[in-house]
């Protein structure tokens, strides 16, 4: 089965921005008493950051807001957000992706990981209406995999889990 389900695939070369400037992916992370802004340098120090941000000791997080940007441009070229839930171990992402010709994508993760007793929303300001529908659930390591894809790969929607067409995403 292919990493999303009757879509397109963009390379990371094909966003906007790309091919002038190097795109950097950087990350928002709320919690009750903290906000942390980060600019992902490596791939390990991405994976530094998920170990804290997913075993945070106070409680789940809002809704993490990431961002690949490039210098040239006023908005970011592509943004993932995630919403987690620590005790159950399942989460769900959303992307939104511009490529160079202006063209707008967007995708919502594929999973078998959903449950009725977890809510989980792509919009911290806006929760009731932007919930993730539970076959959107996938697992915190795959979670943890498809980051990764997203910020250091070289397509979207990161091939780690599955994906499909999520025109309701209309956010950057």
């Amino acid at each position: 089965m292919t990493p999303q389900e009757g879509g397109v695939e963009l390379n990371h070369v094909d966003l906007a921005g790309a091919a002038h400037h190097r795109l950097e992916a950087s990350g928002v992370f709320q919690f009750v008493d903290a906000v942390y802004s980060v600019i992902f340098r490596t791939e390990q120090g991405l994976a530094r950051c998920l170990d804290l941000v997913l075993n945070y000791p106070q409680g789940d997080p809002a809704v993490a807001r990431l961002h690949l940007k490039s210098d040239g441009l006023q908005w970011p070229s592509c943004t993932l957000r995630f919403h987690f839930n620590a005790e159950h171990r399942v989460a769900a992402a959303g992307l939104t992706a511009m490529d160079k010709d202006d063209r707008r994508y967007s995708w919502m993760t594929r999973g078998d990981a959903g449950r009725a007793d977890v809510v989980l929303a792509h919009d911290t300001w806006n929760p009731a209406e932007t919930l993730f529908p539970p076959e959107s659930f996938i697992t915190i390591p795959e979670l943890r995999q498809a980051v990764g894809q997203w910020a250091f790969g070289d397509t979207l929607p990161p091939p780690a889990v599955r994906w499909a067409a999520a025109p309701e995403l209309g956010w950057f």
